[in-house]
């Protein structure tokens, strides 16, 4: 592969996985590795952080200013992100108000949710879910989700990044894991989906 020299080359990844009996973390660890791994080849800078694994606030808000692109792995527990990873979210962003965000976006006759520093960087959302692809953009498919997209069903999430001022990059979404884990082509489409979307020839 030839590096786009005018790409960004520092990336933190999040490991959003909380530990349950039934959901030991394996593949969102297998896709975590693989996204690293993959970066590392490239001589990319990568700093991980294993929210299950305990965090400082301090030190995340720090890693959010030293990286170029955030990438987010995250099961899915009852239709949202497990509930580590949302305090993950409320504790770091809350945390870095100052350097991560300055308010509102208000106090300057500005418009509400404007007040992100993080302006110049991107973040990308990579989530496992055990419902099945055909669930989403299709009421025929699903009591759930209404014709819905995962984008739609985590709008708070990516309201949240929009705050801090990330730009939102094109996610990938791995479905039906529990009935049909499929890990090496899931490892394939993660490779291929980072390839395409971060500019790499």
């Amino acid at each position: 592969m030839e590096l786009n020299k005018n790409f960004m080359k520092k990336i933190l990844i999040v490991n959003g996985h909380e530990h349950w009996p039934n959901s030991p973390g394996t593949l969102n660890s297998t896709l975590t590795q693989s996204a690293f791994d993959f970066f590392k080849e490239l001589d990319y800078e990568v700093k991980t952080t294993v929210v299950n694994d305990g965090f400082n606030v301090d030190d995340e808000v720090e890693k959010y200013l030293w990286a170029n692109i955030i990438i987010y792995f995250s099961p899915v527990y009852w239709f949202d992100i497990p509930a580590g990873f949302k305090s993950y979210i409320e504790k770091v962003f809350s945390g870095g108000k100052g350097k991560l965000f300055i308010d509102d976006g208000r106090s300057n006759g500005g418009k509400y949710g404007t007040g992100g520093l993080l302006d110049t960087k991107k973040y990308m959302f990579i989530t496992t879910w055990n419902a099945p692809e055909e669930a989403f953009n299709n009421a025929t498919s699903s009591f759930i989700f209404d014709n819905k997209s995962v984008d739609d069903v985590f709008l708070g999430f990516h309201s949240a990044q929009k705050f801090l001022g990330l730009k939102k990059m094109p996610g990938i979404h791995f479905f039906d894991v529990k009935r049909n884990p499929e890990i090496d082509r899931f490892k394939r489409d993660l490779v291929h989906h980072l390839n395409f979307n971060l500019n790499f020839k």
